[in-house]
């Protein structure tokens, strides 16, 4: 996690400008002058996933999705964001993104899922899915120059979090074809900060960096969301651009239907076209 953080924060070091020139009457890019702009894009994560189902007797050892079950590389998924600029320095964001994966496997050692055990040797069918719904609401800072946006907000990371694993287990010395799943899913309140810079009229620079890392109802943990990309413009009202984006989620799960933990991390490169009206 932290060598990924380091590179992200080195880029954003590498690519935003120092202080812009005297001149602050040049014609910025569109992203930090029009009211509406809208992402819609693919997002090429990477994944590294460890889950843990707690069983009655306490807790359970957690299971290595990534390297142990070979879900370590998720599918290209959709991704989008929409943002709209309303009172001159408020800002609204939204943000949208779902992975799911699916695979089978013979099973190279037990799987300890809750209060069954899924032998060694077996063929099971393991999955997962992920989805976030992000709502932001945040107010700029006019502190520094027209060329510079930068501000902090609040919103909500609507979360919600599936697995499932079905093989063979052995009851009474029977060997017989099970299924397990869990799901979790709720609103986790952040706080966050962005940084746009308009290189030129046609290059902008942009970054943004959220975090929760506290007890909030059933979950308690460490949420991190960021992104750090450029922008080209095309057209008047068109554009192009590619972000890395990270996401990490390391939460303990205190429900009725989960009682464990997940830990995975999504980072890659999103690519994606954008509006500005």
């Amino acid at each position: 996690m932290k060598n990924r953080l380091y590179l992200l924060f080195a880029l954003a070091l590498v690519v935003s400008p120092g202080p812009s020139s005297a001149d602050e009457t040049d014609e910025l890019h569109p992203l930090l002058t029009n009211g509406f702009s809208i992402d819609v894009g693919i997002f090429y994560p990477d994944r590294e996933l460890d889950l843990r189902v707690d069983g009655t007797l306490g807790p359970n050892e957690e299971i290595d999705f990534d390297t142990g079950l070979n879900l370590g590389n998720s599918d290209e998924v959709f991704a989008g964001e929409f943002a709209w600029r309303f009172r001159g320095d408020w800002s609204f964001l939204a943000q949208y993104f779902r992975s799911s994966d699916s695979t089978s496997r013979t099973l190279g050692e037990d799987i300890e899922w809750g209060d069954v055990v899924f032998g060694a040797g077996t063929n099971a069918t393991v999955g997962t899915k992920l989805s976030l719904t992000r709502l932001f609401v945040g107010r700029q800072l006019n502190t520094l120059a027209k060329r510079h946006d930068v501000g902090i907000g609040g919103g909500i990371h609507w979360l919600s979090l599936g697995s499932f694993i079905e093989g063979t287990i052995v009851v009474n010395g029977n060997a017989q074809s099970t299924r397990r799943s869990v799901s979790a899913e709720a609103p986790l309140p952040n706080i966050g900060a962005w940084y746009r810079y308009s290189i030129s009229p046609r290059w902008a620079f942009r970054s943004r960096f959220d975090l929760l890392s506290a007890n909030v109802g059933d979950y308690d943990g460490l949420l991190v969301n960021a992104a750090v990309g450029l922008n080209y413009r095309l057209f008047e009202n068109f554009g192009l651009g590619i972000a890395y984006n990270y996401f990490e989620l390391d939460v303990k799960i205190d429900k009725s239907n989960w009682r464990g933990k997940i830990e995975t991390i999504y980072d890659g490169a999103y690519i994606y076209a954008s509006a500005y009206f």
